[in-house]
This record gives C-alpha cells, structure tokens and sequence, in this order.
C-alpha cells in the first residue's frame, strides 16, 4: 500500500501570537550515518532523506517556549508551558517525515480520518496549554512583554531558524522527486487503472489521482471527517481504495520511483545534506539541555 498524502500533510494552527507548532515534516529520531542509511519500508514511506531529518522542530518550539514561560513568570505573568514527551513522535498514520500514510491496515482501522496521537497524554497537556494562552488574548500589555521574551529567547540563542531552514531544504527536495513522479508515464498509467478498479465501487466523482483530494471535499463533509465517527460506508471505500492502489501498481510505483528520485537528490547534494543533518545533531542536544533545566516534570 502507498504512503501516499490523501488530503495534504499534517498541519497546526499557531497559538496566541507567535507560538510556534511544527509544521508536517515531523517527528524525532536518531541520527544515522552513511554506513545506515534508510532502509526501504514501503508502508512507513521511508525514504533517502530521512536518514538526515535528525529530529523534530517542535522541540525546537518547546525549548523555546520553555524559554519564554521563565521570562514571562519574573515579569509576574503566568504562561504553563506543560511537560512535554521530547520524542514528539508521530502517529500510527504518519512517518517521521511527516508523510501521511495509507495502507489496507490504517484504512481497516481509521477510514480516511487521524490516528489518535502517539503519545495521548502530552498532546492532551499541549493541547490544553494552547486553550489557556488563548484565553489571554488580547491583552496589550501581555502582547508587548511576550514579544520583548520571545526577543530575548531567540537573541540567547542565535541558531533558533536554522534547523527550520534545514526541515525546509529536505521538504523542497522531497516536493521535488514526487512532482517528477507524479508526471512519469508508467504512474501516469497506473494512474487510470487505479481509477478504472475504484470508479465502480463507489457513489463518487473520484478526483484524477488519489493525491490531489481523496475522499473528495464534498464526501468528506458528509461523512464528518473532522469531529464524526468512522461509518461502516466510509471503511469499505477506504479498503476499496487502498486495494486498488495495490492492484493496479500505483503503491510499489509511486514508492519505487520516490526511492529513486530521492537517491539522485541525495547523491546530488550530499554535502549540503551532511550539513544539515551534522547542525542539527548538534542542535538537538542543546535543545534537550534547555528543555531538562526548564521542563515541568513529568505527569
């Protein structure tokens, strides 16, 4: 089955002002050299690039709101930054790249919809952090005194951007490969097969490729994808789905050729990569010294 985007990747919403929540290429691991590099794993996604996506920018964002609670606090503010698990792993559904994955598994279990978090306890706390700070809003005077902080964190520490722009390098390089994927004439087939298998199946217009929007929007609606339960209808279209995927081709290719458009990046930019990844091994310890002289304990 493909790991394929159904409806975009993973996106947060920012809090009050600039609390900033990573963006989808998340998720933490450890750093791996040339000599273990990523293995292929079609129903995780894995890839070329992760061997170089060292670990998760919300740490980055925890530190730094970590940073900016200390501040506010001797000002005489309250801002309860909560524990948080520094592994920030992701779902069962997505890889820590932040490809949102699709298999016959995920589709038996959740339809079209999200996994629940991997770790319920510190999302709940952030979640619940996030309801709070908005509660504060608008306050002028709060307003002036979490920027003059958010000043001070980033001015402390000059490096705050760079892993950031590195997360950034890697989802360019890897919009990159899929787009020459996506027009390959051998996807572009499977494609239509993909289509062929599924059209009878279903009650729907398919959109014309299972990336751009499926479900479609209008079908997404009526089965509540956001805040509805899962129904019996909207399983067997997603196992209906994630078959024909398998079926017709289009997983092992899309997967195949990803792998190898990824591999000629790499080759292509090694040393631009090697950067990265070293900077953030780099950055990700300073990141979990501030975060252990700064974190609330754990629950």
């Amino acid at each position: 089955m493909p790991a394929m985007n159904l409806n975009g990747t993973r996106s947060y919403r920012s809090v009050a002002l600039a609390l900033i929540v990573a963006v989808s290429v998340v998720g933490c691991a450890a750093a791996k050299t040339d000599e273990n590099a990523t293995t292929k794993n079609q129903a995780m996604w894995a890839m070329p690039l992760d061997e170089f996506f060292v670990y998760s920018p919300q740490l980055d964002n925890y530190a730094e709101q970590l940073l900016i609670a200390d501040c506010l606090t001797s000002k005489g503010y309250q801002w309860p930054v909560p524990w948080q698990d520094t592994e920030f792993s992701e779902p069962e559904d997505f890889n820590r790249f932040g490809t949102r994955l699709f298999t016959l598994d995920l589709a038996n279990k959740y339809g079209y919809r999200f996994a629940p978090p991997a770790h319920e306890e510190s999302a709940t706390l952030w979640a619940d952090f996030r309801a709070t700070a908005d509660t504060y809003f608008p306050n002028a005077e709060l307003e002036t005194e979490f920027d003059k902080c958010s000043d001070s964190a980033r001015a402390e520490d000059p490096d705050f951007s760079s892993n950031f722009d590195g997360v950034n390098y890697l989802a360019e390089l890897s919009a990159q490969a899929d787009e020459v994927v996506k027009l390959d004439d051998e996807v572009v087939s499977a494609t239509a097969d993909w289509r062929a298998c599924l059209e009878p199946q279903v009650d729907f217009t398919l959109p014309r490729d299972p990336w751009t929007e499926m479900p479609p929007q209008s079908v997404s609606d009526n089965w509540a994808l956001v805040g509805g339960k899962v129904s019996a209808e909207e399983v067997a279209v997603a196992v209906a789905d994630a078959q024909c995927r398998e079926s017709s081709g289009l997983s092992a290719l899309m997967y195949e050729k990803n792998w190898d458009e990824q591999k000629k990046l790499v080759d292509e930019n090694r040393d631009e990569l090697d950067r990265i990844r070293a900077e953030a091994i780099e950055r990700k310890a300073e990141l979990l010294t501030v975060v252990a002289e700064n974190s609330p304990k754990a629950p």
